[in-house]
């Protein structure tokens, strides 16, 4: 679906990304956001915290905990609107500003106790308001390598595979708009309709990158946010390291039995799962073939209702006929009471006679 070429790039994303994961520094397709949690982590000594604590992402040698957030930026537009955060979790709250090649650009650091609710919204004038965090040093090796990670990126950028920084939601996309003749929505945030068919049909895409790998192998990779949606159709893609598809299905959105839980092995449960591209995951399922919408319209469960009762003006009078076993019982009476009738005759002819 993509040209040698631009496969060639998403090989050389990959490697650069698992240069990056080799030290620490990505453990997830969170790019942009692990990165600022690394030269943070690495400029005030904070142990990284697991993946399941979302409130914390590091922890002081003093106890205090912090919460990083990160953005790519150009030029100084530096403003940035945080929402939900949980500012009885943390004691620090830390924003990373980075160009388009992942150099810092200015790192800031706000006491939770200064934020007000649940959003913070830092603007060009309120900037100044906060601590800018000085001499921060990033080791020269990990500088190029951040640089390599962002060349290949800008490249995927630059060659139309990719139209954000959700690099594997994207491809993801790609190959199933490409493979389905799907229209990409114009709006890359609009809420939980990534395509459209022409017939109509509204699709949510989830994409999760699974592959012989300490971090790729889980059976149980989320997919998130399922709640509450409204497309009519949920496809789910799975990718190999170097980004190829290995893996693609179509499941009604109306069949997921838990939304709210929903991990990949969601495909080999949900009622009506078709498979678009044959897996090659041995514990995903490829189910009954995808071949047309035109098919799945011609299949589809009609919902059953009743036949519209027909009225009178007047009830007819209700006849109820008698069963075969009503109808012998009564023929073997009648025929009982003639034998009973000629004996009684009989019986007044012989003694007349006499």
């Amino acid at each position: 679906m993509f040209s040698k070429k631009q496969y060639q790039l998403l090989k050389d994303f990959a490697d650069k990304n698992d240069a990056l994961f080799d030290l620490g520094i990505t453990t997830t397709d969170s790019f942009t956001g692990e990165i600022g949690e690394f030269i943070a982590c690495h400029h005030f000594k904070l142990k990284k915290s697991v993946r399941s604590n979302k409130a914390v992402d590091g922890v002081a040698p003093n106890g205090d905990r912090f919460q990083i957030k990160s953005k790519v930026i150009s030029g100084t537009n530096f403003n940035y609107t945080i929402s939900h955060l949980q500012t009885d979790f943390f004691e620090k709250l830390v924003v990373v500003y980075l160009d388009s090649q992942y150099n810092l650009l200015k790192m800031i650091n706000i006491p939770a106790h200064e934020i007000e609710g649940s959003v913070l919204r830092i603007t060009k004038s309120n900037i100044q308001n906060f601590e800018t965090v000085e001499n921060v040093k990033i080791p020269v090796k990990i500088q190029r390598l951040l640089n390599d990670f962002a060349s290949a990126f800008n490249a995927l950028e630059e060659n139309g595979i990719i139209r954000s920084r959700r690099v594997v939601g994207d491809i993801g996309e790609f190959y199933a708009c490409k493979k389905l003749g799907l229209l990409m929505s114009e709006k890359k945030n609009e809420k939980g309709i990534d395509a459209r068919h022409p017939n109509g049909l509204t699709f949510e895409i989830k994409t999760r990158r699974v592959y012989d790998s300490e971090r790729r192998i889980s059976e149980v990779r989320r997919l998130n946010n399922l709640v509450g949606k409204t497309a009519d159709y949920l496809i789910v893609v799975t990718l190999d390291r170097c980004f190829e598809c290995s893996g693609m299905w179509l499941l009604p959105m109306k069949n997921l039995l838990n939304p709210k839980s929903a991990n990949l092995k969601t495909v080999n449960t949900t009622l009506g799962t078709l498979n678009i591209i044959p897996s090659k995951i041995s514990w995903l399922n490829n189910g009954a073939p995808f071949s047309s919408f035109e098919s799945i319209a011609n299949t589809k469960t009609v919902r059953k209702t009743k036949p519209p009762t027909k009225t009178s003006p007047c009830k007819s009078p209700i006849i109820i006929s008698p069963s075969t076993n009503e109808i012998q019982s009564e023929k073997n009476n009648i025929t009982q009471l003639l034998i009973l009738v000629v004996a009684v005759v009989l019986a007044f002819i012989v003694a007349f006679a006499l």
